[in-house]
């Protein structure tokens, strides 16, 4: 055994220790080892080094970041406790200078986004009546306040691809809520939006009213993992979660440029179709924008 390999053979076995340890501690500090457990992981896990996450050891994935937030860890945790659906295990979470780092167990499987090409039409088939569950089980939760719009923890939330980076919410209606995406912060009043011109679908929408629905919020391939069987062994990213009115789980899923067909072809079965609100997330995507924070 050369040296290389006795130090790699040494780390491994350090980290092993580290995860085992990791794993008998619930606290908000920054578990033992940590720094050298992530310049460590540079070397034994280049490939997994990604814009926030990255791999620190056998057994322990860690999330981090300005724009992380604490509640993704509850979620996790109320999903766990509450369902079947397969999320990652927390380990800890800790804030330090104005960054969230979350711990996780690793999970299995690969990303249905690199592997639904791949799969038969049999295997894709089974992907979609496994996920028709899990989102079933997820829209059945019980909202501590029906009508209002919050994270599980009844705060504000967060939405990069929708809203912006920053916080917003929580809201006590919907109405509230459909205010807030018509401008921001400031909102226009159903009263002055209704006379513009070129916004029917956005008004006929926000009209309506809605059931409140637990929501993953960024529910598309690149947050499933599978098996090469297509079992799924995790549901990934819950950072845009919380409780939405019932169709934001479809325009959500529906706003994935690189999805391929069949797969978008998919997604209302799995959600529910919400064809109309969708048209009018469309049309005031176009004449609010996204960036509302």
């Amino acid at each position: 055994m050369n040296i290389e390999t006795q130090y790699r053979f040494h780390i491994m076995h350090l980290l092993k220790k580290q995860d085992e340890q990791t794993h008998k501690i619930t606290t908000t500090s920054p578990p033992s080892f940590f720094n050298s457990r992530v310049t460590i992981s540079r070397v034994l896990f280049p490939s997994s080094i990604g814009f926030r996450t990255r791999r620190i050891g056998l057994n322990t994935f860690l999330k981090a970041g300005r724009h992380i937030d604490i509640t993704e860890a509850e979620t996790m945790r109320y999903i766990t406790n509450n369902t079947s659906i397969p999320v990652p295990k927390v380990q800890q979470v800790w804030r330090q200078d104005e960054v969230t780092y979350i711990t996780m167990d690793i999970v299995d499987g690969t990303e249905l986004a690199c592997a639904w090409r791949g799969m038969s039409d049999k295997t894709k088939r089974w992907v979609v009546e496994q996920l028709k569950g899990y989102l079933g089980q997820l829209r059945a939760l019980k909202p501590p306040n029906d009508g209002a719009v919050m994270s599980v923890t009844g705060g504000p939330m967060r939405d990069g691809s929708r809203v912006g980076l920053e916080m917003f919410g929580p809201f006590q209606s919907h109405d509230d809520f459909h205010q807030f995406l018509r401008g921001g912060r400031a909102g226009i009043p159903m009263e002055v939006f209704e006379n513009m011109r070129g916004i029917e679908k956005v008004v006929d929408s926000h009209r309506q009213h809605y059931a409140t629905k637990f929501t993953h919020g960024d529910f598309a391939p690149r947050n499933i993992m599978v098996k090469l069987d297509g079992t799924i062994t995790a549901i990934v990213d819950w950072d845009s979660a919380g409780w939405f009115p019932e169709y934001w789980e479809y325009t959500k899923a529906m706003f994935n440029p690189y999805a391929p067909d069949d797969w978008v072809e998919s997604i209302g079965e799995m959600t529910g179709r919400y064809d109309e609100q969708l048209a009018g997330e469309r049309q005031l995507y176009e004449v609010c924008g996204h960036e509302l924070t």
